[in-house]
């Protein structure tokens, strides 16, 4: 029997983890997929916010004089529990699972338990700012202070993607994600 599928991508705000997670799902038959920030809002339900004031706020607004990254890791610890019981539940099932957000950081999700692992960015500053502003977080309003933090963020998790032997893909190039991604599934 075949193991599951199972895809975590992760990328800063703004570079297309949501839309082309949906096309993945599609593309593939990929039977579920989960945005961190739909289990960050679940776990705020169990953890207050003077417990975990960086589970309050966007990856981007720092609560406090911090680095955006350190923010961000911050944000993400809590839901680290969460998102490996999902992974282990596909994993148990035999269903195919993608989990998408700013939240997926290389190191924290660094295991065997996922088929794929993905950093999204987009490397053009403007296309990137245009991207953020986009349909589906159409009531979040980024400042350019804010963008800029967002960029910050993104070269961090490069980094972080480099060390860990993750895959990158540049949004801002002419990319057909989908072969891409069906290419990394042929792999195994």
């Amino acid at each position: 029997m075949l193991d599951p599928i199972i895809i975590l991508i992760g990328g800063a705000a703004g570079t297309s983890k949501t839309s082309n997670g949906q096309r993945i799902c599609e593309s593939y038959n990929i039977a579920h997929r989960i945005g961190t920030g739909f289990i960050r809002e679940y776990t705020k339900h169990f953890i207050s916010k003077s417990d975990n004031k960086f589970l309050y706020n966007f990856s981007f607004t720092p609560p406090e004089n911090i680095s955006p990254f350190d923010n961000l890791f911050k944000q993400s610890q809590p839901l680290k529990s969460g998102i490996d019981l999902c992974i282990k539940r596909a994993r148990n099932e035999g269903t195919s699972l993608i989990v998408e957000g700013v939240n997926i950081i290389p190191g924290m999700y660094n295991y065997e338990s996922s088929s794929i692992q993905i950093i999204f960015y987009v490397n053009d500053f403007d296309q990137h700012y245009n991207m953020i502003q986009g349909k589906t977080h159409s009531k979040r309003i980024i400042s350019r202070d804010n963008f800029l933090k967002v960029r910050d963020i993104q070269n961090k998790l490069l980094e972080e993607a480099k060390k860990f032997n993750w895959e990158t893909f540049d949004l801002s190039s002419d990319i057909n994600i989908i072969t891409e991604i069906g290419k990394l599934i042929k792999k195994g």
